[in-house]
């Protein structure tokens, strides 16, 4: 090989990893943006993350398939989870987040733990997402979204025993 054809099968090598580095940064963005949505009560926007056929699934706590079924799924958080004041208080922290990234698909991994009023109790929920992420005209969305819940529990009483899911929307 000489050494200008080394040079560019190393420089086409660099250019993917960069490629494969910044898709795997704007999609912890992305998951980053859904979390900051959630925490700041701006429900309605929440569907601007995901592809036309997007598939998301909350295990009992609902499934929803298109973007305009997301988008509703989420708009009716503030009347289906009641705070204190009548709006909904959840702050979520997402961690752990690993992303796969080939060509314009992706999939990814993600660890959460939240921390809702509902019905006028502190709550604790954990659980971890499985997404998977599509690049559409340059731009990454979820394609697909679910939730393996963990526990939904009351503070006061915790995750021990039989019966860890006692939230419900």
């Amino acid at each position: 090989m000489t050494d200008t054809s080394a040079l560019a099968t190393e420089l086409a090598g660099l250019r993917h990893r960069v490629e494969v580095l910044e898709s795997q940064d704007r999609i912890r963005c992305l998951r980053n943006r859904f979390h900051d949505y959630v925490n700041t009560d701006r429900w309605t926007e929440i569907d601007e993350l995901f592809t036309d056929d997007a598939e998301l699934d909350y295990s009992y706590l609902g499934r929803a398939t298109g973007r305009q079924a997301i988008g509703g799924f989420f708009g009716r958080i503030p009347e289906l989870l009641p705070a204190d004041a009548g709006a909904p208080f959840v702050r979520q922290f997402v961690h752990g987040h690993s992303v796969e990234v080939s060509g314009d698909d992706a999939g990814g991994t993600s660890h959460l733990l939240a921390t809702p009023i509902y019905h006028g109790r502190s709550f604790l929920f954990a659980g971890r997402f499985t997404d998977t992420y599509r690049r559409v005209q340059g731009t990454w969305y979820f394609s697909s979204v679910t939730l393996d819940i963990w526990y939904s529990v009351p503070l006061d009483e915790g995750w021990t025993g039989p019966e860890r899911h006692r939230m419900s929307l």
